[in-house]
């Protein structure tokens, strides 16, 4: 048969592979917020996988997909959302209901967690092959339901891990989350570019009170960029000899839910534009600022603004040289 007589009977379908900019994989959560100044109505949509993504896909990244379990729960209303802003959603799990907590703040750093659903484990072995030719990957889990093998295989891919090691810390009382010391969150530390705790985290990271110790600690043991943040006293960042102080911007503090989720988004999005890690945290700090005036990841994100709190902060910033 001639090649021409070929067109009548095949016909071929092309599909376009998506390649990301960002993967930010964990499970999303639906919490209940509380604090001294606002309480949610309802459960409102969070958790580090969907803070990190919403804010590196607000800050011009192109193809930002979530890896994670959603319950039957709250499914439907999860994709609505992400369809409206943007976003891939990778199921990598199956949840009998969504992950969630309810958060009461007693202050700024100082709050206590009841967990309202645990989610489901994600299992990378569902997701597609090209998730892993990524450039960059957040790994956030919120209730260690990501393995530690996770940010090794994307590391020998050749992708850039950033790392938020909460969910690796955290065990389950009753359904009071607790707080521990776990030699896995060291080890996934130790297969990350950039690790991002706080200082309850650096604290049992690194078995040390002060934050400058406990970065410095971190980044000797895991050979990771240590980025501690440290509320309304800003981060410091360890990596080589140098310890970067970055202050926060002064602001009036209405939801801190998921400011460091939202400053290791930005950290990853201009570090991945190619600023040096004094300018990158400096926009981080100040996008961070802004989150914490708003309610959840629902803040008014102002780019005007951004440049100048960034300003401010960046001629505040302090490099120390470590021996």
């Amino acid at each position: 048969m001639p090649l021409e007589g070929l067109s009548k009977f095949y016909v071929v379908k092309i599909t376009r592979m998506v390649v990301y900019d960002l993967v930010a994989i964990g499970n999303p959560v639906y919490d209940i917020i509380e604090t001294p100044f606002v309480k949610s109505i309802g459960r409102v949509l969070s958790g580090c996988s969907f803070n990190v993504a919403f804010t590196a896909k607000r800050l011009g990244m192109k193809e930002v997909a979530l890896v994670g379990s959603i319950g039957g729960d709250f499914e439907e209303r999860f994709l609505k959302t992400l369809r409206r802003i943007g976003l891939h959603f990778i199921k990598a799990g199956d949840a009998d209901e969504t992950a969630g907590f309810r958060l009461r703040y007693l202050s700024y750093g100082d709050r206590e967690l009841e967990v309202l659903g645990f989610g489901g484990e994600v299992s990378m072995k569902r997701v597609p092959q090209e998730v892993f030719n990524t450039s960059a990957v957040v790994v956030g889990p919120v209730l260690g339901e990501v393995g530690i093998e996770v940010p090794s295989t994307f590391r020998k891919r050749g992708s850039v891990v950033f790392l938020d090691p909460q969910g690796y810390l955290r065990r389950v009382r009753g359904r009071v989350v607790e707080y521990h010391s776990n030699p896995e969150a060291l080890e996934a530390c130790r297969e990350s570019y950039l690790v991002k705790p706080n200082e309850l985290e650096a604290r049992l990271l690194s078995g040390f009170d002060e934050p400058l110790k406990a970065a410095v600690s971190i980044h000797q043991k895991a050979g990771a960029v240590t980025a501690l943040t440290l509320a309304e006293r800003g981060s410091v960042i360890v990596s080589g000899k140098r310890a970067i102080l970055v202050p926060a911007y002064p602001t009036h503090v209405v939801d801190p839910t998921g400011a460091g989720d939202v400053y290791l988004g930005a950290l990853a999005y201009y570090i991945r534009n190619g600023l040096s890690l004094e300018d990158a945290a400096s926009y981080a700090s100040a996008i961070a600022s802004l989150k914490v005036e708003g309610i959840a990841a629902y803040f008014n994100l102002d780019l005007e603004k951004v440049v100048r709190r960034a300003r401010w902060i960046r001629s505040r910033v302090k490099v120390k040289r470590l021996k």
